[in-house]
């Protein structure tokens, strides 16, 4: 088990509570029990809200064959007004998922082969729809004169 991961803290911390509560034996032993089961549940569900609203943490620099991709990714910082043809960039997003929601496979397969030939199939097609900096927004822009969407 990975020693510097938190859910294995958590982990082997809740397993020597639980031997301990065993030897106990006493009324204790039930509000500890109901402690052992509820406080790991909550760090877990907090930890995945966290994830959720915080997405760009599941992402490593490993996981980039360029590791100026992932500081990109983290940066995030732009100006709108950077972004000239933002309505392109729209479209495209429309292009992946028409009614705002569903993705629509036929057109994910077509925006994956153009990522692959253009050098970015290390990069997720949201975190390429949604990346803020001016590299993606000139791939985005090109993305969308390459695959004629209109």
């Amino acid at each position: 088990m990975d020693q510097a991961h938190p859910l294995s803290a958590l982990a082997r911390s809740a397993n020597m509570l639980m031997e301990k509560v065993g030897e106990i034996g006493t009324p204790l032993s039930v509000p500890l029990v109901w402690f052992s089961v509820l406080f790991p549940t909550l760090i877990v569900l907090l930890f995945f809200i966290t994830l959720n609203f915080n997405h760009e943490v599941l992402y490593a620099p490993g996981d980039f064959e360029d590791q100026n991709h992932f500081l990109s990714i983290l940066r995030g910082h732009y100006d709108e007004k950077d972004v000239k043809d933002k309505k392109e960039i729209d479209d495209l997003k429309s292009f992946w998922k028409p009614d705002g929601k569903n993705i629509d496979k036929g057109n994910e397969k077509i925006i994956r082969d153009w990522m692959v030939r253009n050098d970015l199939n290390m990069l997720s097609i949201s975190a390429f729809l949604h990346g803020h900096d001016k590299k993606y927004s000139e791939f985005q822009k090109k993305a969308v004169n390459d695959l004629g969407i209109t």
